[in-house]
């Protein structure tokens, strides 16, 4: 099961925390494990290298399933965009496969 945790201040989305695997299929071969990496990385380097906002990034090649993103303040509201949209697609694959436990928290 892959768990995303978006945190929310004010409305809208501020970051998330991704940990786990969707076990669907085996390694190579899991579809739900390759979407999520792609709408992953295509969210951070967006955020990252496209809208440059400033965030914290971790992403630990030793805990397989785990990466996080934190926009620093002020937030960009492009950036917050790009969270939202990446909080609806895994929404989208989340219905169509399982796999995701999907929840939001709000931050201080």
């Amino acid at each position: 099961m892959i768990n995303a945790v978006f945190t929310e201040k004010d409305g809208r989305l501020t970051g998330f925390t991704l940990t786990g695997h969707s076990s669907l299929a085996e390694h190579g071969q899991d579809i739900v494990c390759a979407g999520v990496s792609s709408a992953l990385m295509l969210t951070i380097n967006t955020i990252t290298d496209f809208i440059k906002a400033d965030a914290e990034v971790d992403a630990d090649p030793d805990k397989e399933g785990y990466a996080s993103l934190k926009l620093c303040e002020p937030y960009s509201e492009r950036a917050q965009d790009m969270l939202s949209s990446f909080y609806a697609h895994l929404g989208v694959i989340k219905e169509e496969y399982g796999q995701i436990k999907l929840s939001i928290t709000k931050s201080s």
